[in-house]
């Protein structure tokens, strides 16, 4: 899960598509090409105006541009970059992404968010990271996502995650009670879905999965630590948007958010 986006081609536009057998045919209010019937009462020229969608000309399903730009987690560390580089450098790039799937960012303002893009790539230190990581292999198992409180992990009784005071355990009441905070400390599963963390001297026994497991041994030893991260740490969001907002400017049809 998480976010996609596409830019439609010209070839409709510009009637080098092969003519569509039902209609009416045009852009919804979303921004999508449809088949502007209700769908009650005609499921089958929906089914023939899907049918011919993909295959009207030579791009799949019309689009000239399709992407999957990044989990939810990766867009929120994304925006939270944004506002600690500040808003007023990056002002496009800060509006633009969706909140949650749906929208859209017209072409006039993909191509100003290229310029930004550009920008933010270069750019050699945006802002703070703060992730929990496996000490033994430097694997980093958690990353501050501020506007998800920093919680990582849900469970019956419980949720986990980490922040700029450290790895936290909290329990499910309304306020919640923190039932273990550390910087630093091991872990030790034991039976019955039972973890035991230690701190100095001090050990905190919860009913929880091991902290990092992911299909592989749970860590030992685990601790916060805080790096500088730069436009390079946010290329894996970054191609994909530019390839999109390239694809906007070059169509004049804006990104659709999905």
């Amino acid at each position: 899960m998480g976010l996609d986006a596409f830019v439609y081609c010209r070839c409709w536009q510009d009637g080098l598509a092969t003519p569509c057998p039902v209609g009416p045919v045009g852009y919804d209010e979303d921004g999508w090409l449809a088949l502007l019937r209700p769908w009650k009462g005609n499921q089958a020229a929906h089914a023939t105006f899907d049918a011919w969608l993909k295959g009207a000309c030579p791009h799949q399903a019309m689009e000239q541009a399709t992407e999957h730009v990044s989990n939810w987690a990766g867009v929120r560390l994304f925006q939270q970059a944004l506002r600690t580089a500040g808003t007023e450098r990056f002002p496009t790039l800060a509006t633009a992404l969706p909140g949650v799937n749906g929208g859209s960012l017209p072409a006039d303002r993909a191509a100003v968010a290229l310029a930004e893009l550009d920008a933010f790539a270069r750019a050699d230190r945006l802002a703070d990271e703060v992730e929990l990581i496996d000490e033994a292999t430097g694997r980093v198992l958690m990353q501050y996502v501020e506007s998800y409180h920093g919680v990582f992990m849900f469970g019956p009784g419980f949720q986990a995650g980490v922040d700029p005071d450290g790895f936290f355990v909290l329990d499910r009441a309304d306020p919640p009670a923190t039932l273990f905070r550390a910087s630093r400390f091991t872990q030790r599963p034991l039976p019955g879905d039972r973890v035991e963390f230690t701190v100095g001297g001090a050990r905190t026994v919860l009913t929880m999965r091991p902290v990092g497991e992911h299909g592989e041994p749970p860590p030992e030893r685990l601790a916060v630590r805080t790096r500088s991260r730069s436009g390079d740490d946010f290329a894996y969001l970054v191609e994909p948007l530019r390839r999109l907002c390239a694809a906007a400017v070059a169509t004049g049809n804006p990104v659709l958010w999905c």
